[in-house]
C-alpha cells in the first residue's frame, strides 16, 4: 500500500495491519491506520492510498484535541441500520444534504450497525466458516457501498458500540425466532463467526473486543461501553471482566479533572426491568443484569461531584431527549437516536400499517411513519430500584421515524454549551429539529 497525505508521500502508524476479516477464508482484508494531522492551517486533510492497481481518496477534518470557543465540535449519533430497508440509498442522500460545515468531527455508532440474523425466515447454516462468509458479505455491503453506511464513515473517525444484532436478537440468550440459537453448540459456532467479523470491521485498536473506549476532546470525555460482546448468559454481567474497573477509573479522572462526561450504551439505562416471559421472548434490558447497579453507582459519583453526564443510546426504534434532575438541577441528560433504517419485523409491521390505515380512514389522522412506534414516557424516577426517588425524569422532546442526530458542543461561560439536532431520514424530510441542552458545567 502506498499512502499520500495532502499530496506528499506519507507513512501512517499501523494500529492493526491488514489481515483477513475471518480465519476461514481469505476474502476481505481489513486494517486500521492513523495519520498525524497535516497542519494546523488546513481545514481538511486529503489521504490517498494506492494498492493492487486501484486507488482511493479520503478528505477528512483533522481531529480536534479540545472543544473550541467559536467552532462547534460535532458528534453524529446513529444506530439500528437495516440495510435492506435503506431504499435508494436514502440514508446517504439525507446525510449528504447536511451542509459540509455542519457535519461531524466524530461518529458514534451505538449498536446494530448490521443485522446478522436477518432475514428471519432464512435458513442459516450451522457452521462457523459458512456463517463468517455470510456475515462478511453483510459487513461489506454496509461498510463499502453507498447503499450502506460508507458516506457516514468517510466524513469522520468512527467509534462503535455493539448491540445484539452484531450477533443475534437478544444475544447471548436463545431467541425463539433464531433457530441457530436454540442449542448451546450452535450459539457458540455463531459467536465464533460474529466475533471475528466484528473485530475486523468494528473493533478500534488499541482497544480489544470487550474493552470500553474513551475519546477525549477536552473538557469533554466520551466513554463507549461494550455491554454486549461479553454479556453473560446467566445475566450476571453486561460488561467484560475489566469493564467496571475501566468505568470507575474514568469517573475518577473526570472528577479530578472537572471534566464533562458522555456515556454510550447499546440499550437505555432508563429501562425498567422486564419479566421472564418478555426477556426470553423478546429482549432482556440492562436493568435485568447483575452489574446494572454497580454501573449506576459509578455514574452517581459524577452526580455527587456536580459533574453533568450525557447518556447516549439507540436500540428502541424511536428518539427521545430526557432530563434527569435532582431538586431541580440537571444531573443527567439521556439522548436516544434510533433507528437510522427501521428493521423489518414480520407481523408487527403489518399490524402497525393496518392500524395507521384505519386511523387515517376513520379519524383523518395521517402519519409519516406508519411502521414506527412513538416514544413512550420514561419511568418518573431514574432507576428507583437503585436510587429510590432521588432523580426525577422530564421529557424534553420525542422524535419518531428513521433518524440521525447531531450533538454539538462549544465552550462558553466556564462550561460547554450543548445542543442536539435530529434529522429525518425520509424522502421528503421535515426541517431539522434542534434542541438546546443548555450549559453543562
Amino acid at each position: 500500500m502506498k499512502w499520500k497525505l495532502n499530496g506528499a508521500a506519507a507513512q501512517p502508524a499501523v494500529l492493526r495491519p491488514l489481515a483477513p476479516s475471518h480465519a476461514f477464508r481469505n476474502t476481505v482484508m481489513t486494517g486500521v491506520f492513523e495519520f498525524a494531522a497535516g497542519g494546523a492551517d488546513a481545514p481538511f486533510d486529503v489521504v490517498d492510498v494506492e494498492a493492487a492497481g486501484s486507488s482511493a481518496r479520503l478528505e477528512v477534518r483533522p481531529f480536534p484535541s479540545s472543544v473550541g470557543r467559536e467552532d462547534w465540535f460535532r458528534v453524529l449519533l446513529c444506530s439500528c441500520f437495516h440495510q435492506a430497508e435503506n431504499h435508494q440509498a436514502l440514508l446517504a442522500r439525507v446525510f449528504q444534504n447536511i451542509p459540509a460545515a455542519q457535519r461531524q468531527d466524530l461518529s458514534l455508532f451505538m449498536g446494530d450497525q448490521v443485522y446478522l440474523d436477518l432475514p428471519t425466515l432464512n435458513n442459516y447454516p450451522d457452521d462457523s466458516a459458512k456463517l463468517a462468509d455470510r456475515f462478511e458479505r453483510y459487513y461489506r455491503t454496509n461498510w463499502t457501498t453507498n447503499l450502506g453506511l460508507e458516506p457516514l464513515f468517510n466524513a469522520a473517525p468512527a467509534v462503535f458500540c455493539p448491540d445484539d444484532h452484531e450477533y443475534w436478537n437478544n444475544f447471548p440468550h436463545a431467541s425463539p425466532i433464531i433457530q441457530n440459537s436454540w442449542k448451546k453448540a450452535s450459539r457458540e459456532r455463531w459467536k465464533v463467526a460474529a466475533d471475528q467479523v466484528y473485530d475486523a470491521f468494528q473493533c478500534t485498536p488499541p482497544a480489544a473486543r470487550g474493552d470500553n473506549i474513551v475519546v477525549d476532546v477536552d473538557p469533554l470525555s466520551i466513554m463507549v461501553l461494550d455491554q454486549r460482546s461479553q454479556r453473560q448468559d446467566d445475566r450476571s454481567a453486561t460488561l467484560g471482566p475489566s469493564g467496571l474497573q475501566q468505568l470507575n477509573e474514568w469517573v475518577d479522572r473526570l472528577i479530578a479533572g472537572r471534566k464533562i462526561g458522555a456515556v454510550v450504551t447499546g440499550q437505555s439505562l432508563l429501562d425498567k426491568p422486564v419479566g421472564k416471559i418478555q426477556g426470553a421472548a423478546a429482549d432482556w434490558v440492562l436493568s435485568n443484569y447483575g452489574d446494572y447497579e454497580s454501573i449506576l453507582k459509578a455514574l452517581r459519583r459524577l452526580a455527587d461531584a456536580g459533574r453533568p453526564v450525557l447518556l447516549l443510546t439507540g436500540d428502541v426504534h424511536w428518539g427521545r431527549v430526557t432530563r434527569i434532575r435532582e431538586e431541580g438541577r440537571t444531573r443527567f441528560i439521556e439522548i436516544i437516536c434510533s433507528p437510522s433504517s427501521l428493521v423489518t419485523t414480520i407481523g408487527n409491521d403489518q399490524l402497525r400499517s393496518i392500524g395507521a390505515g384505519f386511523r387515517r380512514f376513520f379519524r383523518g389522522e395521517r402519519t409519516r411513519w406508519p411502521r414506527h412506534a412513538s416514544a413512550p414516557d420514561p419511568e418518573p424516577y431514574f432507576a428507583p430500584q437503585v436510587f429510590g426517588k432521588r432523580f426525577t425524569t422530564d421529557v424534553v422532546c420525542k422524535h419518531q421515524g428513521d433518524q440521525l442526530a447531531m450533538l454539538a458542543f462549544r465552550q462558553a461561560a466556564g462550561g460547554i454549551e450543548a445542543k442536539v439536532t435530529y434529522y429525518e431520514v425520509h424522502e421528503r424530510p421535515n426541517s431539522p429539529r434542534e434542541i438546546d441542552l443548555g450549559l453543562l458545567r
